[in-house]
């Protein structure tokens, strides 16, 4: 069973969302409800036009974040239908050597739809 599947279960079943100290002083993990815009990543944050006005929304539930020798390392989003992305801090990748590249990858598509601003020309005299 996938990880947050599992998660999602024992937590509808009343059991307390997990903790790791793991072993060593500056490493934690921690999780927070996912907020967009503030606390979603821009490429999975949507922008709906409602009758109240403008509203975002996240693709994901939450987030898990792990923090290594006091340095960021990995946050997992996560949804409530099990589906996760991993956003890999540059410390972790050289670390790893190697890791799952979608949260990048979803970033440069999305990066790659937004309008780039052009600054006005300047008259000619």
């Amino acid at each position: 069973m996938p990880t947050i599947t599992q998660l999602l279960r024992d937590l509808a079943r009343g059991k307390a969302f997990p903790s790791c100290a793991m072993a060593g002083g500056g490493n934690a993990a921690g999780h927070a409800w996912a907020s967009a815009p503030s606390f979603c990543p821009p490429q999975y944050t949507r922008l709906v036009e409602t009758q109240g006005g403008p509203r975002y929304f996240c693709d994901y539930s939450g987030a898990v974040s792990v923090t290594v020798n006091g340095t960021a390392f990995t946050r997992t989003w996560w949804s409530m239908d099990g589906s996760t992305v991993t956003e890999f801090s540059p410390a972790a990748k050289a670390q790893l050597g190697r890791w799952d590249p979608r949260f990048d990858d979803d970033y440069a598509a999305w990066l790659a739809t937004q309008q780039q601003e052009t600054p006005a020309a300047e008259p000619s005299h």
